[in-house]
C-alpha cells in the first residue's frame, strides 16, 4: 500500500528497511522461579526479536512423556483453531526441541526468527519485501499454531494489513498490535499509512476508490481487499504490487475489467 501522502512503500525494497523496523515487538511477562523444577524456554520468542531465556515453573516431564499428546494436555488451545498449522498436526517435536535431564525440562526451537518457517516454506527473493517479511518476523502476523482465520492470521481479511498501516489517533511510548504485541512509537509511525473513510471501505490509493465490500473485478466470487492488489510478502513490483493473470499491470487489468462489464450491462 502506498504512503497517502507520499510515494513512500510500505513494500520496502531488499537492505531499505528503516532502523530499529519491529525489533522487540513483544514484552513478555517475566515468570519468577519459585524453586523445584523448572521449563526453560530458551529463545521460545525470538520471532519477535527477542532472543533471551524465561524460566517458567513447571513440572519435569519424563523423557518417555516427551511427545506431542503430552504437551496438548495441558496446551489443548494449540489445536482449537478452525485453522490449525500443519507443523501442529505433525507434533510438536517438528519445532521444539525437548529435553529433560537432572529434574529440568529444556524447550527450545530448532531456529529462530524467520529461520523456523524457512524450513518448510519456501522463501521469496523478489526485490521488493515486506518489512516484517524481510526481517524474518512471520509471528506479527501469523500464529503459529492455530486461528480462527486461514493460513493463521491473527486477523482477517483487510483488518490484519491495517493493524499496522491505519492511523491511530493517539499513540503512547508503544503501540499494541492485536492485543499481544507491543512496538514502539517510533517504530509504528515508520510504517507507511493509508487514509481510509471511517467505514474503511473506500479511501485508497485515491479517495473514491474501493477496498472492501464489492466484487473483485479480476477474481470472481472474491471481494476487494488489500490482497486484491498488493502481496503480502514479496514482490517484483514497487508497493508489493501483484501482477494480473498474463503479467498485464493489476490496475490497468483490473479498468478494463470494470469497463467490459459496463459494456456488457449496456449491451442488455
Amino acid at each position: 500500500m502506498r504512503d497517502s501522502s507520499s510515494s513512500r512503500a510500505c513494500g520496502t525494497p531488499r537492505n531499505a528497511t528503516p532502523q530499529g523496523f519491529f525489533r522487540n515487538v513483544f514484552r513478555p511477562a517475566r515468570a519468577v522461579p519459585k524453586g523445584g523444577a523448572t521449563l526453560l524456554v530458551i529463545c521460545l520468542l525470538s520471532p519477535f526479536g527477542v532472543h533471551a531465556e524465561e524460566p517458567i515453573e513447571h513440572p519435569f516431564l519424563e523423557p518417555k512423556d516427551i511427545k506431542s499428546e503430552t504437551c496438548s494436555t495441558c496446551h489443548p488451545e494449540k489445536k482449537e483453531g478452525k485453522f490449525i498449522h500443519t507443523a501442529v498436526r505433525m507434533g510438536c517435536p517438528n519445532c521444539h526441541q525437548i529435553i529433560s535431564e537432572r529434574n529440568r525440562t529444556t524447550i527450545t526451537l530448532f531456529a529462530t526468527e524467520g529461520d523456523l518457517c524457512a524450513k518448510c516454506h519456501e522463501i521469496k527473493k523478489d526485490p521488493v519485501l515486506h518489512g516484517p517479511y524481510k526481517n524474518g518476523q512471520c509471528l506479527i502476523c501469523h500464529d503459529p499454531h492455530c486461528s480462527e482465520f486461514k493460513a493463521q492470521t491473527r486477523s482477517e481479511g483487510n483488518s490484519l494489513c491495517l493493524e499496522c498501516h491505519a492511523p491511530k489517533p493517539a499513540i503512547a511510548r508503544t503501540v499494541s498490535l492485536f492485543s499481544l504485541q507491543e512496538i514502539s512509537k517510533a517504530d509504528f509511525e515508520a510504517i507507511p499509512k493509508i487514509e481510509l473513510d471511517p467505514t474503511r471501505r473506500f479511501g485508497h490509493p485515491r479517495p473514491h476508490h474501493p477496498v472492501a465490500e464489492i466484487a473483485d473485478p479480476l477474481h470472481g466470487g472474491e471481494k476487494m481487499s488489500c490482497l486484491s492488489c498488493h502481496a503480502p510478502h514479496a514482490s517484483t513490483r514497487p508497493n508489493l504490487l501483484v501482477l494480473a493473470k498474463g503479467g498485464e499491470d493489476v490496475c490497468d487489468a483490473c479498468h478494463r475489467a470494470i469497463d467490459k462489464q459496463k459494456e456488457a450491462k449496456s449491451l442488455r
